[in-house]
């Protein structure tokens, strides 16, 4: 089995993007989730987006006047947001994101920490570990944006544990979940024509099955309110 990284840096990086489909539309989409919050700077402007990927939460982020810093392990994905960015104020670096606070020089207005990122970390403690270093990252009244899948309320069974993700004519990527007590074991299944013949990758990897009503309640414990439990 790989570990995350690995997994990332060998298979799923190079095709990341094309998975996520129309990159504008996803991170459009992001820019409306911020909007029905009212985020804009009203600190000191620095917002940290911890597994920022190519992009999708970094580039909407500094477009509302957000000086950005991106975090992601795959530095193939950075690559992309890099050729986005353009004038954008938004600094791109390659490391695991728990060491976030090692590359921030002041605390933060703004940190999210979205695209399943949560249950990509090794394990629970680690994952509150990351959120306590989150709020004590903080400027009093900055705030702290997470979304992860649910894992937890219902568990698929059967053919619903295949998961067709996207098609084109010359490729086919499907994901096979098997949940386990912890974790979910999760198989990326890529079908790619190659010279006119289809060849068949898989690699796989752990999700944490992550409870969101636990997490929130760390998060209160250290100081910070659940403004909103919903952002879809």
């Amino acid at each position: 089995m790989q570990t995350v990284q690995s997994h990332y840096d060998r298979f799923l990086g190079p095709v990341y993007s094309w998975i996520l489909g129309d990159f504008e539309i996803a991170q459009k989409r992001n820019d409306g989730l911020f909007s029905s919050i009212n985020l804009s700077p009203a600190q000191n402007g620095i917002a940290v987006d911890l597994g920022s990927g190519p992009g999708c939460q970094s580039l909407p982020l500094a477009r509302r006047g957000y000086d950005v810093l991106a975090i992601d392990f795959c530095q193939e994905l950075l690559d992309e947001l890099e050729q986005r960015k353009g004038s954008a104020k938004v600094r791109t670096v390659c490391d695991d994101l728990t060491n976030f606070r090692s590359h921030m020089s002041e605390p933060a207005e703004l940190i999210v920490c979205m695209g399943d990122t949560l249950v990509h970390l090794p394990d629970t403690q680690t994952v509150e570990t990351v959120i306590d270093d989150v709020c004590e990252s903080l400027l009093p009244g900055g705030k702290f944006i997470y979304a992860i899948r649910d894992y937890v309320s219902f568990v698929p069974k059967g053919p619903d544990r295949f998961v067709p993700i996207r098609a084109s004519d010359d490729q086919v990527f499907t994901c096979f979940l098997d949940y386990l007590d912890d974790v979910v074991h999760v198989h990326d299944i890529l079908h790619r024509k190659v010279n006119g013949e289809w060849q068949t990758e898989i690699s796989d990897y752990l999700k944490l099955r992550l409870d969101t009503e636990q997490l929130n309640a760390r998060i209160r414990r250290r100081g910070l309110a659940i403004s909103n439990r919903s952002l879809s």
